[in-house]
């Protein structure tokens, strides 16, 4: 019968072969229903009907979008008059009965239970209870630990209760860094540093070590007691991962050689066909990292050592507030594979795309005509290009993606990019590909390490007086581009009109060349009311960000990004909370990459208004 049932689960609705229009057929039996569903690609099940079992397949299905698992919920609470945490809850327990295969579909539906309030929460304490003790899956269990948490306000209740159980304690341990408030992770520090010293039992300490890294205020100390368990070899995977998880503020240089050498004396135990390996290929990624931090030899001379155990690993971060990835040089061998990891700690969202040599302009512009569409990968703003080898999804704040992939057999300059819109301009870098790595790192002084300078008011305004006399307009108005000030200003004919217009911004400031250039060092400093980005929370649980560029009795229109795509009319009845951001969307760090003369260049030509003197055409 099902077999029928399939061959017809979708019919034209009329006949004929022009016929467009589909009908969905569904059993009422809701097994043979979740069969028939189960049958249908992610598109055709976006695409049906909306129905009870429709919702449900929604809810539960292999990614998709976060607003079709909101939908889906929504639909379910009108048709079954319950509430949105009840279906949660349900599907969580229906989900962790299909296993490991099910694991995914679970992580996308814990910040759905987990933004909830606590008070909602509590109210559903015995429900969350079941879920945390009786579900076959950890992550099942450290959800429902988690919300329970949320619900006390308090996480000394839970602690306690579980503290006679290591397995049980264990999970409570590992739902720590899904808690929401930071206030709340950080009262564990007190339980879980003990815990790290504590060799019995090991899962205990196993869970201390991966948890403890998500509690706010104890970076320095946590690395170090880390590190004396990277070296001594105490669980070397956990150790590795949750160090990697620490801000790079907070490493210490002063151990970094040494915690190479015991990483790379680790690997070169592991046999050379497991170096591929889950924990072999992150005990890499951290020696990498770390390398960064030794002086040039020394670190040419592990980067050497490392290479020849055959693994090529990059970890790129974003910088936060810089729009910027912290690895502008990425050197590889022709043929061989690569794989990079994308760690975003930034507050917006960001991706890594590598592109032909000299494509990074033709792809980025592209990207900003986008609209936020997936593509059939769920790849956003990622334009239809030949040039485009490969790429990651976009990575939201605090996530992490992997790519992998053999490098191009062609040798040359290639480039990686980040194409949400506006970024593509200063987040690029140069993936080298070239027959020998070792060869032409001894030929390129090119570091693959911004400088990064913290620049002050007090550090520039001593020498600000030259700018009448030296500033090159030309060079200026390169940075201008280069830094994608021109993405969201303009300046005479050069940019866009997104942010404010900067034109006349000297006349503005009375010619002061100082208060110029304090906007730029500080750009939180005056925001006025049409430039400043809201926060809004929908009543279908979806957040936007964006500036409101128009406004009437019922509806708002936002402007999302740079972009003649990124404008959204929202309807005021469907906003829950709107909240006005006291920080600017300007990158706060914005000059950090430059040095004092490129500075004055780029006021040079802000003073310039975009208007060049004859002379200055002939740089």
């Amino acid at each position: 019968m099902l077999c029928a049932i399939i061959g017809q689960v979708f019919a034209p609705s009329i006949q004929g072969e022009e016929a467009t229009n589909k009908t969905l057929f569904l059993p009422k039996s809701p097994a043979a229903a979740a069969y028939v569903l189960a049958r249908l690609s992610n598109k055709e099940l976006i695409e049906a009907p909306r129905s009870e079992f429709v919702y449900v397949a929604l809810l539960q299905r292999k990614g998709l979008e976060r607003k079709y698992r909101v939908e889906a919920l929504e639909g379910l609470v009108k048709i079954r008059k319950t509430d949105s945490l009840i279906e949660l809850l349900a599907a969580l327990k229906s989900l962790d009965k299909k296993g490991d295969a099910a694991e995914v579909v679970i992580r996308d539906l814990a910040p759905l239970v987990l933004q909830s309030k606590p008070d909602a929460l509590k109210a559903k304490r015995s429900g969350l209870e079941t879920l945390a003790k009786e579900s076959q899956l950890a992550v099942t269990r450290q959800i429902g630990y988690a919300a329970m948490i949320t619900a006390e306000n308090s996480g000394d209740p839970v602690w306690n209760a579980a503290s006679a159980n290591p397995a049980g304690l264990a999970d409570v341990i590992l739902s720590i860094p899904l808690v929401r408030e930071a206030n709340l992770r950080a009262g564990f520090y007190a339980k879980l540093e003990p815990l790290l010293h504590q060799a019995d039992p090991p899962e205990l300490r196993r869970a201390a070590i991966t948890a403890i890294t998500s509690l706010p205020g104890h970076d320095a100390e946590t690395f170090s007691t880390l590190a004396t368990l990277l070296k001594s070899g105490t669980e070397r995977a956990a150790a590795v991962a949750s160090l990697q998880r620490i801000p790079r503020a907070a490493w210490q240089k002063d151990s970094a050689a040494a915690l190479i050498e015991s990483l790379v004396t680790y690997l070169q135990r592991v046999p050379v066909e497991n170096r591929t390996e889950p924990d072999a290929v992150m005990a890499f990624q951290f020696a990498s990292d770390l390398a960064t931090l030794l002086p040039a030899e020394q670190a040419g001379s592990f980067g050497k050592t490392l290479r020849a155990l055959g693994v090529s690993v990059f970890v790129v971060r974003t910088i936060p507030e810089q729009m910027l990835y912290d690895k502008t040089l990425i050197v590889v061998e022709a043929g061989k594979p690569v794989t990079l990891v994308l760690i975003n700690p930034d507050a917006m969202p960001h991706n890594l795309v590598i592109v032909s040599p000299g494509a990074v302009e033709e792809v980025g512009s592209a990207a900003e005509k986008m609209p936020p569409e997936p593509d059939a990968q769920g790849r956003l703003y990622l334009p239809k290009s030949p040039k485009i080898l490969y790429a990651t999804k976009l990575v939201e704040p605090g996530q992490q993606t992997k790519l992998g992939f053999t490098a191009p057999a062609e040798p040359g300059d290639y480039q990686y990019v980040c194409t949400f819109p506006g970024h593509w301009r200063r987040m690029v870098g140069t993936l080298a590909v070239v027959k020998d790595v070792d060869a032409y790192l001894a030929a390129h002084t090119a570091t693959a390490t911004p400088k990064i300078t913290e620049w002050k008011i007090a550090d520039l305004t001593a020498d600000i007086s030259t700018l009448d006399s030296d500033g090159n307009i030309p060079r200026g108005k390169q940075l201008f581009t280069k830094l994608a000030c021109a993405t969201c200003h303009k300046v005479g004919t050069e940019g866009v009109a997104y942010g404010p217009e900067l034109t006349d911004v000297f006349a503005r400031y009375q010619n002061n060349s100082a208060d110029v250039l304090r906007q730029i060092l500080e750009p939180s400093l005056v925001i006025s009311n049409r430039y400043r980005a809201f926060d809004f929370e929908l009543q279908n649980g979806d957040e936007l960000a964006g500036m409101v560029t128009k406004e009437d009795a019922d509806t708002l229109m936002l402007q999302t990004g740079p972009s003649a795509t990124l404008f959204q009319t929202l309807k005021k009845a469907e906003i829950k909370t709107q909240k006005a951001r006291s920080s600017s969307i300007m990158p706060v760090g914005l000059l950090n990459t430059l040095s004092k003369d490129e500075i004055f260049d780029l006021l040079a030509f802000l003073k310039s208004g975009g208007k060049f003197p004859p002379h200055e055409h002939q740089h």
